[in-house]
């Protein structure tokens, strides 16, 4: 049997293959976490695709694991990674992104990049959205399920109070008229808010870049969380779910878009991956458009991107490489933009034929690319960036219930940051 076994190889070598090859060709298993962040059919999208390409692929298995929403998933792959029994691949958000770079858990993936092809290969993606993946001028993720926040609108809703239906809000002004139109009292119970704000340091951010402050400085080590224009602009959401009370003063991303398809509120600020459960359950006619500006119009990015563990082995890391690449070509970025709602990364994809198909037929799917010439680096983009991002919600969900002014909950909130951000300074 020894024997048999030592012809087989010697004609392998024969044959030019070696015993590298050999080995290779034994099926191996990646793990990749994937987080589900917004409503929608994410988890069953992103099994399909991992096993299309595990049809394609022999010698690989792409495991897809649901890790949770976005925090979850880089708790786990915190977890895992410290117990030496890291994932291969994962889909993180950019604050989670400069978390697992603290943590020196994540690869640079400039090596990757370089022999795909460098700046070329980079060139193939919106500039917006490879921003995300940046760290101290190395890139570290490869965008994937990107968005940006859009206004979504009931149409049926604007007609009724007396609004045209083809102007949404434009700013922060005809936002609060608007809202204050559009909520409906009865009895003394509020039967259909104006608008719905989820509580998420992501849309804040939004509103404080758009009052013309910052989140953070380029070398993330530095929040602005008690500026003038960040107190005034919580100071504004606040006054719209406290003293307008044409909003209420906690729902999440997808309370927010429950309550819109069910006709409890009349426009919400929301992810652009929210797009498809929107269209598949509501019943009145609708539309989405810009977020309303303020001094500015500004809108952050927001989404996943791939990042590759260290600790795995170099044969797996170019294995999770090979996935990355195949899952952000054109053509699957275009079928991932179409199937999950998500901001295609491309845009060589929006000429593939289901993408053509979908912007022709549902034209609110083009809203997020319009934006781009608007959008700013997801924040916030520091050291740390996932216990900054709970930091600042936090900060934004005690004013909004009324637990604490605006003022004083972003100054907590700032001398909270300035204690993590500290040691990044020296």
């Amino acid at each position: 049997m020894k024997r048999l076994g030592l012809l087989v190889l010697c004609s392998l070598l024969v044959l030019g293959f070696s015993p590298q090859w050999a080995s290779a060709q034994r099926e191996m298993t990646l793990r990749f976490f994937y987080p589900v962040g917004v409503a929608g059919p994410l988890g069953r999208v992103i099994g399909e695709m991992a096993d299309e390409y595990n049809r394609i692929t022999p010698g690989v298995r792409i495991e897809a694991i649901y890790s949770g929403g976005y925090a979850d998933t880089i708790a786990r792959a915190l977890t895992a990674a410290k117990a030496k029994n890291p994932p291969d691949l994962a889909v993180l958000t950019a604050a989670d992104v400069w978390a697992a770079y603290d943590a020196d858990i994540i690869e640079p993936l400039d090596s990757f990049v370089q022999a795909a092809g460098g700046s070329d290969f980079l060139k193939k993606f919106y500039p917006a959205f490879l921003r995300d993946g940046e760290i101290k001028g190395h890139t570290y993720a490869i965008p994937f399920q990107k968005s940006t926040p859009i206004f979504y609108y009931n149409k049926t809703a604007f007609r009724e109070a007396g609004l045209d239906p083809e102007r949404p809000p434009q700013n922060w002004t005809e936002l609060l008229d608007m809202a204050k139109k559009l909520t409906v009292v009865r009895g003394g119970e509020v039967v259909r808010w104006g608008l719905q704000i989820p509580i998420d340091q992501w849309l804040f951010s939004a509103y404080v870049m758009q009052n013309g402050g910052r989140i953070n400085n380029e070398e993330g080590t530095q929040t602005f969380l008690n500026s003038p224009e960040a107190v005034a602009a919580l100071q504004f959401m606040v006054d719209m779910a406290v003293k307008d009370k044409i909003m209420p003063p906690r729902r999440f991303f997808g309370d927010a878009s429950a309550d819109f398809v069910a006709g409890k509120t009349a426009m919400m600020y929301n992810s652009t991956g929210g797009l498809p459960f929107v269209r598949g359950a509501a019943t009145f006619d609708w539309d989405v458009a810009f977020l309303p500006m303020g001094k500015h119009r500004i809108v952050p990015t927001g989404g996943g991107q791939f990042v590759i563990f260290k600790g795995v082995p170099q044969a797996r890391q170019q294995a999770a490489w090979n996935f990355i690449i195949w899952m952000t070509s054109a053509e699957n970025a275009g079928k991932w933009s179409v199937r999950s709602g998500y901001v295609t990364v491309r845009p060589d994809a929006l000429q593939t034929t289901e993408l053509k198909q979908l912007t022709a037929e549902f034209p609110q799917s083009l809203v997020a690319l319009k934006q781009l010439p608007y959008a700013h680096r997801e924040p916030p983009y520091t050291h740390e960036g996932r216990r900054i991002s709970r930091i600042i919600t936090d900060a934004v969900e005690a004013a909004l219930a009324g637990k604490t002014a605006p003022r004083e909950a972003l100054e907590a909130a700032q001398r909270e940051a300035d204690a993590v951000l500290a040691s990044f300074r020296k």
